[in-house]
């Protein structure tokens, strides 16, 4: 513990002692101030003299009390603690330090030079550099490609690794990514990827075919989960160190699209020796444009990489700080010319970015009715008198926030004002008098998001209103895609975010096992559901696609199974120096492509 702390110590505890007042004080009170033995209080008394913390006349004699006079301001040593451990990138620990002091206006003027911090910093240890710094509410511990669940850790991803094969939504194409080329047989059930030569992982590993070998029998052999894409490949055969070659199972046109996607990012191939030494979840290694260098419960920090072969990424750094609730403490104004911002989602609304980029995100927040298992849920009135008791237009109201528009289906282009304009809470309670409902608890399961968890309250408070009894769980999101949870839960709450290529999401979201809208559907439709997707996995237009999958969304809602809730409103901030500047399916900005004017 530093001199700063135990000072801090006894300023709390003599807290009514004005600065430079003397007052007596024992030896005794001291060491339990510092808790600390009375010898290592003698000890430290007279470091803080030594160090002006504090001024001392000790008592000499029988009788005679020390005196002790505080000489530093308590509040000044707060924030410079405070700020020392924000700028090593110790954000949590430094809000931990501030937690204890009650004056509020230290933990203002803290959010306020905090907020400050963010943006574009253009010197690192005395040489130019453009550093990108930007707050996000929670740490992103899990960047394991086989481990990606949400959007965030994809995203990163997207910075850390490579795929194969890349896909430009802007021409709705392929294009090559570690692969320069490829080629498929007639039946699509044979595919040969030509690698580029010379590319490196972050550590220095060539990349050989034998990594994206390794890569794909990694995710086949995962325990405890099936991974359909993966169990669809027969046999791989390296032709050599920059071919290799997959026989597939059955006919699938859309084989490059599936990976594309983050899932099968290419890992090195003597990963296992390196997680001994490391943490392969947490600082993983890749051939991306940028190489992580720390990764922790403050910070996640991304470095350029000299060397990708797409050419070097313009900023030389990122740095995501954690700050909790950010959006909800920003103090508004925090800009300044020198301080360049980045903010997502509803940090905008502080009004520190001079631009923003917005968009409608493609995919729509859920609710599924579990009809994998016997129960009450399987009387379509009450199905149906859920969905008309959910005034959406009114959530929308009620909650604001990102939430933006009533949803029909997964993508916003295609509403359909009939789904939701006859919601009534008079015919919702009509509905469900005459089903066999009979007062069950019904559990309703949803992740750990605050809009997530927001939502669930309003629609237990909706449902009450009609007699309807629900029960709230919220998990982790890993947790919630066990089987054990999913079989639990009566009906699951969450989103859906579509990717650049929305064909694949979907074909993903219905295929994939521990997804909760596949594992809730009625085992009649579930049969449906896979024959349609078989169908679609031949097509190799989107067209033509996207109006199959179209089919299977008109299934759900006729049955009820799912039902849709709202679109979200996806925004990212800057300054208008920023270039380069567009966004993803995710809501986020691609770093490699961002430089300053």
């Amino acid at each position: 513990m530093e001199m700063g702390d135990y000072y801090l110590r006894l300023k709390k505890e003599f807290r009514h002692r004005k600065h430079g007042e003397w007052f007596p004080v024992t030896m005794g009170e001291l060491s339990a101030a510092m808790d600390c033995t009375r010898r290592n209080a003698q000890f430290l008394v007279q470091k803080l003299k030594n160090n002006r913390y504090i001024d001392w006349k000790p008592g000499l004699g029988r009788g005679n009390i020390s005196q002790l006079a505080f000489l530093r301001n308590a509040e000044e040593l707060m924030l410079d603690r405070a700020r020392n451990l924000a700028a090593r990138g110790q954000i949590s620990e430094a809000l931990a330090h501030l937690a204890s002091w009650e004056d509020e206006s230290v933990h203002a003027e803290f959010r306020l030079w905090l907020g400050e911090q963010f943006g574009i910093q253009q010197k690192r240890s005395g040489e130019e550099a453009d550093i990108l710094r930007f707050p996000f509410y929670r740490p992103v511990p899990d960047l394991d490609p086989l481990q990606v669940i949400r959007r965030t850790e994809a995203h990163f991803i997207r910075q850390i690794f490579d795929t194969l094969v890349q896909y430009e939504p802007a021409e709705q194409c392929l294009k090559p990514g570690l692969a320069h080329h490829w080629e498929y047989e007639e039946d699509y059930r044979k595919w040969t990827f030509y690698l580029r030569k010379g590319v490196r992982f972050h550590h220095g590993k060539t990349l050989t075919a034998g990594d994206v070998q390794y890569t794909f029998q990694r995710i086949q052999q995962q325990r405890g989960v099936q991974d359909w894409l993966a169990d669809s490949i027969q046999e791989m055969e390296i032709l050599s160190s920059t071919r290799i070659c997959f026989y597939l199972r059955e006919p699938n046109a859309l084989f490059a699209h599936f990976i594309a996607t983050e899932r099968f990012s290419i890992v090195p191939d003597d990963l296992e020796q390196r997680s001994l030494r490391r943490d392969f979840t947490r600082l993983p290694v890749g051939t991306g444009p940028f190489a992580i260098s720390a990764n922790n419960e403050s910070v996640l920090v991304l470095e350029a990489n000299e060397r990708y072969y797409s050419g070097r990424p313009f900023l030389d750094r990122t740095e995501m700080w954690v700050w909790p609730n950010y959006e909800e403490v920003l103090p508004e104004g925090v800009q300044t010319d020198s301080e360049l911002q980045l903010l997502y989602f509803e940090a905008n609304s502080k009004g520190a970015a001079d631009q923003t980029l917005y968009q409608l995100e493609t995919g729509s927040t859920v609710l599924t009715f579990n009809l994998s298992k016997e129960g009450v849920l399987h009387d379509e009135r009450i199905r149906q008198a859920v969905h008309l008791v959910l005034d959406r237009q009114r959530m929308i109201l009620e909650l604001q926030g990102k939430r933006q528009q009533t949803a029909s289906g997964f993508v916003p282009g295609d509403y359909d004002p009939m789904y939701t304009g006859g919601c009534s809470t008079n015919a919702a309670r009509e509905l469900l008098n005459a089903s066999s409902y009979a007062g069950q608890v019904l559990e309703l399961y949803t992740y750990e998001f605050f809009s997530n968890e927001e939502d669930v309250l309003w629609i237990k408070r909706e449902c009450g209103k009609i007699g309807l009894k629900l029960n709230i769980t919220v998990l982790p999101i890993r947790e919630l895609h066990s089987a054990a949870h999913l079989d639990a839960a009566d009906m699951i709450y969450g989103g859906e975010v579509l990717s650049d290529e929305p064909s694949i999401t979907l074909i993903e979201m219905y295929r994939t096992p521990n997804g909760y809208i596949r594992s809730h559907l009625d085992p009649e439709l579930r049969i449906a559901v896979d024959i349609m997707i078989s169908e679609a996995l031949r097509e190799a237009e989107l067209t033509q696609r996207m109006h199959i999958l179209g089919k299977i969304e008109r299934e759900l809602k006729h049955r009820s199974n799912v039902l849709f809730i709202y679109h979200s409103l996806q925004s990212v901030g800057h300054d208008q120096s920023f270039q380069g500047m567009s966004m993803n399916a995710w809501g986020k900005i691609n770093y490699k492509d961002v430089w300053v004017k």
